[in-house]
């Protein structure tokens, strides 16, 4: 069969199909006279930035008709004959591993990040810059990530990639030396920091004594523990059930006495305290450690 066809072609019984153009890869979803000069070089009397047409985004051949060229070109004034078909497509690639790992290292910023591609996106994409925002960063725990990203293939077109990466970088975590209780300040002494490889994203834990040292625990961490940020505040200047010294300055006058804290405040923050002698609750604000103020009517 295969070498019947010729001869039926050569006897005219079947008509000779044409042989479809080598096609040519453009940077843009946009043909200027540019691109085509480079080809015919006869366009290269038109603008350079004359637009002729389009080819899809995906990559998909367009077929530019040799008749339709001649048209175009003799609109702008310039003769041309016995042109051939172009076929042109847009320029794609599969996204190298290495430029993906090299945009994610450009968003954190960090030299010293390990990043292992695991896998990634086989499309083929139009050609341009790759982005991965740390906005596509999902959700997970461990270092291991789903990673959404983009290709910016000129103004305002974007193209999805993404890839599963491990990412890991040298940081440290702040571990518990011994019980700590819930209520007092944390000591130099009970805690020691202890590096550790660890996700960039991880930020649930403590990396320096700086954030847990002078601040009280919620409620009891274990010795051995690693001290979540969640876990620890800063120590109020009165905290609930604490007897308080109360200053009402009412007018010119000034009267002292004391009151139990029924909620919990830092210095300038407003809080309920309770009149031991009458039994009557009240608002009044922090002025300093275990003090509070109650004012009246401009002094």
């Amino acid at each position: 069969m295969t070498l019947l066809i010729p001869l039926l072609v050569s006897a005219g019984i079947v008509p000779a199909v044409a042989e479809p153009p080598d096609c040519h890869a453009v940077d843009s979803d946009s043909v200027m006279a540019r691109d085509v000069a480079a080809l015919v070089p006869g366009f290269a009397k038109l603008p350079g930035d004359f637009l002729l047409g389009y080819v899809g985004s995906s990559g998909t051949p367009k077929i530019f008709h040799a008749a339709d060229l001649e048209n175009i070109a003799r609109n702008r004034g310039v003769e041309l004959h016995g042109l051939q078909d172009l076929c042109l497509e847009r320029r794609t690639f599969v996204v190298p591993v290495a430029s993906i790992a090299g945009a994610m290292r450009k968003t954190l910023g960090d030299a010293q990040i390990n990043i292992e591609i695991l896998s990634s996106s086989l499309q083929p994409v139009p050609t341009g810059e790759v982005v991965f925002p740390r906005s596509g960063v999902q959700p997970g725990t461990g270092p291991e990530v789903t990673w959404r990203g983009f290709v910016q293939a000129g103004k305002g077109a974007t193209y999805p990639v993404s890839a599963r990466a491990r990412i890991t970088l040298e940081t440290s975590r702040v571990i518990a030396a011994t019980d700590l209780p819930a209520g007092k300040p944390i000591q130099t002494s009970q805690i020691r920091v202890e590096p550790v490889e660890d996700s960039p994203f991880e930020d649930r834990f403590a990396q320096t004594a700086e954030e847990t040292v002078g601040l009280v625990p919620k409620s009891l961490i274990a010795k051995g523990s690693a001290i979540r940020k969640s876990q620890v505040a800063p120590q109020m200047d009165v905290a609930r059930g604490d007897i308080v010294r109360v200053e009402v300055r009412l007018h010119n006058a000034r009267l002292t006495l004391e009151a139990r804290a029924e909620t919990s405040g830092m210095t300038g923050a407003t809080i309920t305290v309770r009149n031991l002698s009458s039994g009557r609750d009240f608002q009044a604000q922090v002025a300093g450690k275990d003090q509070v103020t109650v004012r009246g009517e401009s002094e």
